[in-house]
């Protein structure tokens, strides 16, 4: 049976050595990202729930019509600007009433 020369027992140690101290490294580098990228992910997912509070707020009726007020010059009508238009089954109801 014949043995391996100790420098190639050195060699495949070091080697090894080696090996591990790099997968150290990336593990540690890829934990520090997961990381920074957990805390991006809790920054846009507050973002989002700001950016949610800021569309329902501007969607209530009493800020569309301030807006439609003060930016459009837009005021409510009144009943002399309404106009009722008869609908076919108004005008039905009348020929019955009608003798």
């Amino acid at each position: 049976m014949s043995r391996l020369p100790n420098g190639w027992i050195a060699a495949a140690l070091v080697i090894t050595a080696l090996a591990l101290v790099n997968a150290r490294y990336h593990e540690r580098r890829l934990f520090a990202e997961s990381q920074r990228l957990e805390r991006l992910v809790e920054r846009r997912a507050s973002e989002v729930e700001n950016l949610e509070v800021s569309v329902a707020s501007l969607k209530t009726p009493a800020r569309l019509e301030q807006t439609a007020r003060s930016n459009l010059g837009m005021v409510p009508i009144g009943s002399e600007q309404t106009i009722y238009l008869p609908t076919p089954v108004t005008n039905a109801r009348l020929a019955e009433a009608s003798p």
